[in-house]
C-alpha cells in the first residue's frame, strides 16, 4: 500500500517522476504533494516538459530560504514581512 501522502502525487504523475520526486527531501516532496493537489494541470505541463524536478528542486530550495530568513529576523526582532510563498507550480 502506498503512503497516504502520495495520493495526489499517483493521481497526478507517472510512476517514474513520483519515484524520482520521493528522493528529493522532505520539503521537496510536500511542495510536489501541494502542486499536485492545488494545480495538476500545471504539474503534468511540467513533468511532460521534463521541468518538474528541476522546479521543484529549486522552489523548494527558495521556500526554505525565505522560512530561514523569516526565523533569523524573527530571533533578531528585526520587522519584516513574512515569507512570499506562490503556491502553485511555475508555468513550463
Amino acid at each position: 500500500m502506498s503512503d497516504p501522502g502520495s495520493s495526489f502525487l499517483e493521481s497526478v504523475l507517472l510512476a517514474p517522476s513520483i519515484k524520482e520526486i520521493k528522493k528529493l527531501s522532505p520539503y521537496a516532496v510536500a511542495l510536489a504533494n501541494r502542486w499536485a493537489k492545488e494545480a495538476p494541470g500545471r504539474t503534468r505541463e511540467l513533468e511532460a516538459s521534463g521541468k518538474l524536478l528541476a522546479a521543484l528542486k529549486e522552489r523548494a530550495e527558495n521556500e526554505a530560504l525565505l522560512q530561514w530568513r523569516s526565523r533569523i529576523r524573527a530571533v533578531r526582532g528585526d520587522a519584516a514581512p513574512g515569507p512570499d510563498k506562490d503556491a502553485a507550480p511555475p508555468a513550463p
